[in-house]
């Protein structure tokens, strides 16, 4: 990764003003394992040799769950087609069912992060079969950086104006949207308590007919030693 031009804002990244996204690496695999510490039941780290000069850490977040009593025995991962597996203390990765040993040639995409130091949170990763493969992804980035990275971003005013009355549109759906639900949560109320009134009527008007005609005082169930004595 280039990090001469990058700035940091807020955990945005910039290269001169554009914004950065996601991150595309493609290197070799130098190293493997499980964070370290508590570490290794949320995440597994790989080293990667982009040719920068120095290795980068792509963190893999891994499934939490318990698992036979212990936490991080499940090889998932929050990538569907990557696998973390454990034997003996030692990890392993997998890439489609397939293993992904040290030294193979890989590309990454992920988001920048940063524990300690810069950091990438793995979004997807592709093993690369060939020379060639990796020529045409090395092409496509010099493209890119020539092309879109090396000019600076620049918001005309109508695009400036564009944007703003999109973002106030949002704005005013989101606030649309809240006046909305609260309209109706109060005719939700309002409806539950009429219902439970006409309920009540409902329930004195069924007693009424249950109890008419009834012998006063039957409503009054007493304990054996509470019945009345007739004295002699």
């Amino acid at each position: 990764m280039d990090t001469q031009k990058r700035k940091r804002r807020q955990d945005v990244y910039f290269i001169l003003n554009h914004p950065i996204q996601y991150a595309y690496l493609c290197g070799l695999l130098v190293g493997f394992g499980l964070a370290p510490a508590k570490g290794a039941d949320k995440y597994a780290i790989l080293e990667l040799d982009d040719g920068s000069g120095c290795t980068i850490e792509v963190k893999i977040p891994r499934q939490s769950g318990e698992v036979n009593g212990a936490y991080g025995d499940t090889p998932e991962t929050l990538i569907s087609n990557v696998k973390v597996g454990v034997s003996m203390s030692i990890a392993s990765l997998y890439l489609d069912k397939r293993p992904v040993p040290v030294g193979s040639v890989v590309r990454v995409k992920g988001t920048i992060t940063k524990f300690r130091e810069r950091q990438i949170e793995l979004k997807r990763l592709f093993l690369v079969e060939s020379t060639d493969e990796e020529v045409r992804f090395w092409a496509r980035l010099a493209k890119h950086r020539r092309d879109v990275l090396s000019k600076p971003w620049v918001f005309t005013p109508a695009q400036r104006a564009t944007a703003d009355a999109k973002a106030a549109a949002a704005e005013k759906r989101a606030r649309d949207k809240v006046r909305h639900e609260c309209r109706a949560d109060a005719k939700l109320l309002a409806r539950e308590a009429s219902d439970r009134a006409k309920q009540d009527v409902l329930d004195k008007q069924q007693t009424a007919i249950l109890n008419a005609g009834a012998l006063a005082g039957s409503e009054i169930i007493r304990a054996p030693w509470e019945q009345l004595v007739k004295k002699p």
